[in-house]
């Protein structure tokens, strides 16, 4: 193993550093921090332990890699920026900065009875690993998931402002059906959809987690569901998140932390989505990890027909050539699930993990 706890708390920090001037962006471009992470260790070189020739020549060979990957990344801007972030005067002043937050990091995480789970650990779930952006470390309260138990577990996701007759109806409705079937439901805690999935779990007395865009000793984000996210807690759920334990939220760690909800699950179930907004990188995520993409169909409901809140349901379900916020290509859209009615999930999902007659107070539609 050619790098330790606290070197992968440092490969966390390092991801985690963002330059907050304008939109928060990385100051060390993820693709290559996971390049060089994946590389060093083909290599069996400890890119903290070599001196700056070959820890310049290595940073060159990643990033020619990445071009050979992908020829339209921008190869000169990240040599530079690698170069500045880990050899100039500036770059190994921050990057000691960093490496004086490891102890204090690991010391929260006694402090707030923060538990985690390392990279190279045999408890890491397989489905993170097999990620090309796994967390480093991932960071827990409560009871985390075993293997088996991630085998039938689902992410419940939508708007945050769902239209109110059915968005909050269709998301609590298949948290109580997951719950029913024992599956996990691991979504955001966001507002909205998420929430409401949360609370249908919790409804079905079933089990559900939530992987933040925040660290774990920080405030819970949003507010509103701070009563939520200890309701969670309390009944043998989990926070999870990849980001050290003081990390603040931003707007992109919400960004990041949506490919975890698919990367880690056998899929997800999306309720309602605009044009734009987050859960579209969620979707795109999760098809691109080939993980079963299945979204609710509202077409048959006439009340529906030109609400902004389900438009990005009916554009990817109907194979629309409007323009969403997120590219999603044709090529992967024709790999998404559409049910109308909670029935219907039982033929995309393992049949064997659920049971044959569940209703929700004699109704079977969403």
């Amino acid at each position: 193993m050619i790098y330790n706890d606290k070197e992968l708390m440092l490969f966390s920090l390092i991801y985690s550093d963002i330059s907050e001037e304008g939109f928060p962006t990385p100051k060390l471009s993820h693709d290559l921090l996971y390049k060089l992470f994946f590389y060093s260790m083909e290599r069996e070189q400890n890119i903290f332990k070599l001196d700056k020739i070959f820890l310049r020549k290595i940073i060159l060979e990643a990033v020619h890699i990445l071009k050979l990957e992908n020829p339209r990344i921008r190869a000169e801007k990240r040599v530079k920026n690698a170069l500045l972030y880990f050899l100039s005067k500036h770059g190994i002043l921050n990057l000691e900065k960093l490496k004086l937050r490891i102890g204090d990091e690991f010391k929260v995480c006694e402090r707030e009875k923060i538990k985690y789970i390392e990279y190279f650990s045999k408890n890491y779930p397989k489905n993170l690993k097999g990620l090309k952006d796994p967390p480093f470390i991932i960071f827990y309260r409560g009871y985390f998931p075993n293997e088996s138990e991630l085998e039938k577990s689902l992410a419940i996701i939508g708007s945050r402002k769902p239209e109110k007759k059915y968005g909050r109806e269709v998301a609590k409705r298949m948290g109580i059906l997951l719950a029913q079937n024992n599956w996990w439901n691991i979504s955001g805690l966001a507002l909205g959809c998420d929430e409401y999935g949360h609370l249908g779990s919790l409804e079905g007395e079933g089990q559900t987690g939530a992987i933040l865009g925040q660290g774990l000793a920080t405030p819970i984000y949003p507010k509103e569901n701070r009563m939520l996210s200890e309701k969670i807690l309390e009944k043998n759920g989990f926070l999870m998140s990849e980001l050290p334990p003081t990390t603040s939220n931003l707007s992109i760690f919400f960004i990041l932390r949506n490919r975890l909800q698919s990367g880690m699950t056998c899929g997800i179930f999306v309720v309602q989505t605009g044009k734009t907004g987050g859960t579209l990188h969620t979707i795109k995520y999760s098809l691109e990890q080939e993980r079963r993409t299945i979204l609710w169909d509202p077409s048959h409901i006439e009340e529906l027909e030109e609400v902004s809140e389900v438009l990005g349901n009916k554009i990817l379900i109907e194979d629309r050539k409007e323009k969403l916020g997120v590219f999603i290509g044709m090529n992967l859209r024709k790999k998404i699930f559409k049910i109308k009615k909670s029935k219907e999930i039982y033929g995309i999902l393992n049949k064997k993990s659920f049971k044959k007659h569940v209703v929700f107070s004699n109704k079977t539609l969403f």
